[in-house]
C-alpha cells in the first residue's frame, strides 16, 4: 500500500464512518453496509469479524453453500442456473454481470445473495452518466492536494469492500468503467502514484443493456460469468412469482436469513480453488486440460457457424478466460468432494463461456462441442496426452539442469525412459532421449497429433539453445 494512504497519515481527517444502511442514500450515493453492525457503531471493522471465525470444516462448508443457495430458489423463481453460476463466482473470487430488461429482479437477486454471506462489507451503488471516480474510490484528500499529491481516501469505498453490487453498470462513462478494471481483475486500485490492494472478493454488476465500445469489451472480459434474465410469462412461473411476491410485497426483509455463510469460510474455499492451500491441492490430469481447450475451440467454431452469428463478429474468448476456466474446474471438483478434476467437470464450463439464460443457440453449441470432444478423444489417446505433457515437462527440467544445475524429478515417464534406454540415473537423460520417447507415441486423433508435434518442436528448440549457447539470447 502507498505509504501516503490516509489511513496511516496523522493529518488525515478522521470523521465518522460512512452510512452502512442497506438502502441507498440520497442521490444514489454509494453505501457500504454490514447487516450485523449495530447502527451506533463508531469504530473500525476488522478484516474478518470474530463472529465469522468459527470452526471450519471443508465438507460442512460445501454442504452449507449448497443448502443456503438452494433455499433462495423459493423466492427467486426461475433463478436456478444463475444461483449455480453465483456459487462458482464466489468460490473462484470472480465477477458476475447480469443484464436484462427492467423489472426482472436483478437488484433483488444481488441483495438476496449478499445477505446470505455473514461478516462482509458490501459496496452498493448505482451508476449514471455523471458518476465520478470519486464515488467509487473515495474523495481526493484536500490536504495532500495542497502539497501536490492526488490521493483518494479509499476507506469505505469499493477498494476495501468484500462484495460489491454496481447497478445500471453501462450508464457510467468509459473513463469510470476503465478505472474499475484494476479493482475487478487485479484487485488493485492504481491511480497516479497511489497503489492500494483491494480486498474485493466478488462483484456483481447489473445493466438493462450492453454497450459495445473498445473500453466496454475490455471491461466485459473482466467478468468471467455473465447471465441474461429473460422475462418469463409462463402461467406456472407467474403463479409462483405471485406467491413469492405475497410473502414480502416487494419490500426488502429487514430480518436476517436463518442461515448464512461466513465470509471467512467462503474465502478459505476460494483459496483452495485458486491453489493457495498446499495441503489441499486440486490436481487436473493433462488430458483433462487438453480436452478443456479442445472443447472451447470447438465451441467457438460452432457459434461462429450459426446463421445469426454470421452477421456479427467472431466469438472472442480471451486467453485469460481459457486460463481461468481451470479454477472453475477446480471449484466443480471441490463441490463434488474430489481432489482431482475429471472430464465430468467439463460440463460446468457452460457457466463460463455461455451467457446463462440467453438464447438457446449458445447452450446447444456448447452441448454439441462437449459431445464431439468426449466422443473423439478417448481411450488410449487420453493416456498418450498425459505422456506427452510429462515429456514436455521433462524437457523443461533437462533445460533447467543444463542452465542452473536443478535435478530432474523422478516420475513414471522418467522411469520408463531410464528402463528403455538403459540409463543409470535421471542425470543421464538428454533431449535426444526425450525426443525419441515422444516419437514413439502414436496418437489417433488429429488434435493429439498436433500436441505431439508441438512437444517435438519445443524439444528441438531447447536442444538448439544448448548446442548454440554462445549465440542464443535465451539460454
Amino acid at each position: 500500500m502507498d505509504p501516503s494512504d490516509s489511513s496511516s497519515d496523522p493529518e488525515a481527517p478522521k470523521g465518522p464512518v460512512a452510512d452502512r444502511s442497506i438502502t441507498r442514500g440520497p442521490l444514489s450515493q454509494p453505501t457500504i453496509f454490514d447487516p450485523f453492525k449495530p447502527d451506533d457503531f463508531e469504530g473500525e471493522l476488522p478484516a474478518h469479524r470474530s463472529d465469522a471465525a468459527v470452526a471450519f470444516s471443508l465438507s460442512e462448508s460445501i454442504e452449507q453453500i449448497q443448502r443456503v443457495f438452494s433455499a433462495l430458489e423459493r423466492d427467486l423463481i426461475g433463478f436456478g442456473p444463475l444461483l449455480i453460476q453465483s456459487i462458482y463466482a464466489l468460490l473462484t473470487r470472480e465477477n458476475l454481470l447480469i443484464f436484462s430488461p427492467p423489472g426482472t429482479a436483478k437488484t433483488l437477486y444481488a441483495h438476496c445473495v449478499f445477505r446470505r454471506i455473514r461478516g462482509a462489507r458490501v459496496f452498493d451503488t448505482q451508476m449514471s452518466k455523471g458518476t465520478l471516480a470519486e464515488e467509487l474510490f473515495g474523495s481526493i484528500d484536500t490536504r495532500r492536494l495542497k502539497r501536490g499529491r492526488i490521493v483518494h481516501n479509499t476507506r469505505r469505498t469499493l477498494v476495501d469492500a468484500d462484495l460489491a453490487f454496481i447497478d445500471e453498470f453501462f450508464d457510467a462513462n468509459d473513463m469510470v468503467l476503465r478505472a474499475l478494471l484494476g479493482v475487478f481483475n487485479e484487485r488493485v486500485f492504481k491511480k497516479g502514484s497511489q497503489c492500494e490492494p483491494s480486498r474485493l472478493h466478488t462483484g456483481i454488476a447489473a445493466a438493462n443493456y450492453l454497450r459495445a465500445t473498445e473500453v466496454t469489451e475490455a471491461v466485459l472480459d473482466r467478468f468471467l460469468f455473465r447471465a441474461y434474465l429473460a422475462p418469463d410469462y409462463d402461467p406456472c412461473t407467474l403463479v409462483a412469482v405471485d406467491q413469492a411476491f405475497a410473502r414480502h410485497y416487494g419490500r426488502r426483509d429487514p430480518t436476517l436469513p436463518e442461515e448464512q455463510i461466513p465470509l471467512e469460510h467462503l474465502a478459505r474455499l476460494a483459496d483452495i480453488v485458486r491453489g493457495m492451500v498446499p495441503q489441499r491441492t486440486i490436481t487436473a490430469p493433462p488430458h483433462v486440460l487438453l480436452l478443456k481447450n479442445v472443447l472451447l475451440n470447438r465451441y467457438r467454431e460452432l457459434v461462429d457457424e450459426t446463421p445469426d452469428h454470421a452477421k456479427k463478429r467472431h466469438l472472442y474468448i480471451s486467453p485469460r478466460t481459457y486460463a481461468k476456466t481451470r479454477i472453475v474446474l477446480n471449484a466443480s471438483a471441490l463441490l463434488r468432494g474430489r481432489t482431482e478434476v475429471t472430464a465430468a467437470d467439463l460440463a460446468e464450463l457452460k457457466y463460463v463461456v455461455t451467457t446463462v439464460g440467453a438464447r438457446g443457440e449458445q447452450m446447444e453449441c456448447f452441448e454439441k462441442a462437449l459431445s464431439d470432444t468426449l466422443l473423439r478423444i478417448r481411450g488410449e489417446d487420453l493416456e498418450r496426452i498425459d505422456h506427452l505433457a510429462s515429456a514436455y515437462d521433462l524437457a523443461e527440467q533437462v533445460m533447467a539442469r543444463v542452465r542452473c544445475g536443478e535435478p530432474v524429478k523422478p516420475s513414471s515417464v522418467v522411469q520408463r525412459i531410464l528402463r528403455f534406454f538403459g540409463l543409470v540415473s535421471e542425470g543421464d537423460i538428454t533431449f535426444d532421449h526425450v525426443r525419441r520417447f515422444v516419437e514413439g507415441i502414436q496418437p489417433a486423433d488429429e488434435r493429439v497429433k498436433a500436441m505431439k508435434l508441438g512437444v517435438l518442436r519445443r524439444i528441438q528448440e531447447l536442444g538448439r539453445r544448448v548446442d548454440h549457447r554462445g549465440t542464443e539470447l535465451l539460454r
